[in-house]
C-alpha cells in the first residue's frame, strides 16, 4: 500500500505529460476508429468501428493510477486527456469530456473498493472489464447505442472488453513496470512499493 497519499507538484507534471501523450494518442485512435467505421459501414457493422479501439480510450486513467497509486489520479490524468484530445480537433467534440469523466470512474472504481491497495493484473483486468460494461451503458444513454440491436451490442461489448483488458489489464501494467525498472519513473509508487523493504 502507498503510505504517502499528498499530492506533490511532481504528480500533477507526471499527470500533465500523461494527458498530453494520450491525448494525442486518442486523437489517433478516434481517427482510426474512424477509417474501420467506414469500411464496416456498408455491411451495416459500421458501430463495431470504435471497439478494437476503446481500450485505448481507458489508458491515462490505467497507466497513471498503475504509476502513480493515489486516489483520484486515474479520473484526473482521463479528464485531462480527453481535454487535450477535443482541443486537438476531436470531431466528437466536447462531449469526450464527459466520456472522460465514465472512463476515468470505470477505472478508478474497482481499485478503490480494494482502498487503493492492490494492483495486481488480475484487479487492472477488472478495471478493463467494469470501464468497459461502464461505459457501454454509457453510451445506450448518451450516444444512441441502444437503437443497436442486442447481437450487435452483445459483439460491441465482447470486442470492448478484450481492447480495454489488453490495452488496460496486460499492456499498462507491462510498460509501467518496464519503466519503472529503467529508473525512469523513480520517485512515484510504483517504484517505491517494488524496491526492497
Amino acid at each position: 500500500m502507498t503510505k504517502n497519499k499528498e499530492w506533490k507538484l511532481k504528480d500533477a507534471l507526471m499527470i500533465a505529460i500523461c494527458a498530453v501523450l494520450f491525448g494525442i494518442l486518442l486523437l489517433g485512435a478516434t481517427y482510426a476508429g474512424g477509417i474501420l467505421y467506414g469500411i464496416l459501414a456498408p455491411a451495416g457493422m459500421g458501430s463495431l468501428g470504435y471497439e478494437p479501439f476503446y481500450g485505448i480510450y481507458f489508458m491515462p486513467a490505467a497507466f497513471c493510477i498503475y504509476i502513480m497509486r493515489k486516489p483520484g489520479t486515474g479520473m484526473i490524468a482521463e479528464i485531462l486527456a480527453a481535454i487535450i484530445e477535443t482541443l486537438l480537433g476531436n470531431f466528437f467534440g466536447p462531449i469526450v469530456i464527459l466520456s472522460g469523466v465514465v472512463q476515468g470512474i470505470g477505472i478508478e472504481l474497482p481499485i478503490a473498493l480494494k482502498k487503493y491497495r492492490d494492483f495486481g493484473r488480475p484487479v487492472m483486468i477488472t478495471s478493463a472489464v467494469v470501464c468497459s460494461v461502464l461505459t457501454l451503458i454509457y453510451n445506450c444513454f448518451v450516444s444512441g447505442y441502444k437503437m443497436i440491436a442486442l447481437p450487435i451490442l452483445g459483439v460491441m461489448l465482447v470486442v470492448r472488453i478484450i481492447s480495454a483488458v489488453f490495452f488496460c489489464g496486460i499492456l499498462t501494467p507491462i510498460l509501467g513496470d518496464r519503466l519503472s525498472k529503467a529508473g525512469v519513473l523513480r520517485g512515484y509508487a510504483i517504484c517505491e512499493e517494488d524496491a526492497p523493504a
